[in-house]
């Protein structure tokens, strides 16, 4: 018991160290002076360096699905996927660091494993069974629901890096643009034209 609660604390302050100061800030002997223990406890732990980020990374897309789950579900399947899309969003915006772990790899020390990978995945699943429904209510044209959830993951993270990284500087043109391309993609999802 008192190994997981020192397990927790250490993956806790190095979440906050990763906020405050971002990645590259993450050093095995930072975290140890922060917690107050020895490189030696953390490397038992963690076994190194990339054990300890893949904690992180996995812990951010656990937080990214609380994010998606708590969006409330709507009848209309269509206008879900987009408000599942602005979360992403805004989850992304909220938490550029963990963002960072999860998808830009800017740690030489961690590159996530086939396991991590697939763990990552089911933070999706919401996506997919939204698609899902979509399809089964005949209203894509579509039908493998992993391959168009990717393909809908794949726009909102394009867009969503491009405006982490400084080329969409207005917030109010980011946010407009992001929902009409949805909503464009969508479109051409679906049967109909979906404009408001």
């Amino acid at each position: 018991m008192h190994q997981q609660a020192l397990r927790q604390g250490i993956l806790d302050d190095a979440s906050n160290l990763l906020l405050r100061e971002g990645l590259q800030a993450l050093s095995m002997r930072r975290i140890a002076q922060i917690v107050g223990c020895s490189t030696t406890v953390l490397y038992t732990m963690f076994g190194s360096k990339q054990g300890l980020v893949e904690e992180l990374y996995l812990k951010g897309f656990a937080m990214l699905r609380q994010t998606l789950e708590a969006v409330p579900q709507s009848d209309n399947w269509l206008e879900y996927l987009i408000a599942l899309g602005e979360a992403y969003r805004a989850f992304a915006l909220a938490n550029s660091t963990y963002y960072a772990v999860m998808f830009c790899q800017t740690s030489p020390e961690f590159t996530p494993t086939k396991s991590c990978i697939q763990q990552s995945w089911s933070s999706f699943a919401l996506l997919v069974s939204t698609v899902q429904a979509c399809i089964d209510a005949e209203t894509f044209v579509e039908n493998n629901a992993q391959e168009v959830a990717k393909m809908l993951w794949a726009v909102v993270h394009g867009h969503v890096g491009l405006e982490l990284t400084g080329h969409f500087t207005d917030s109010a043109s980011a946010a407009a643009r992001f929902n009409h391309t949805i909503r464009i993609i969508l479109a051409g999802l679906t049967h109909r034209q979906f404009f408001d």
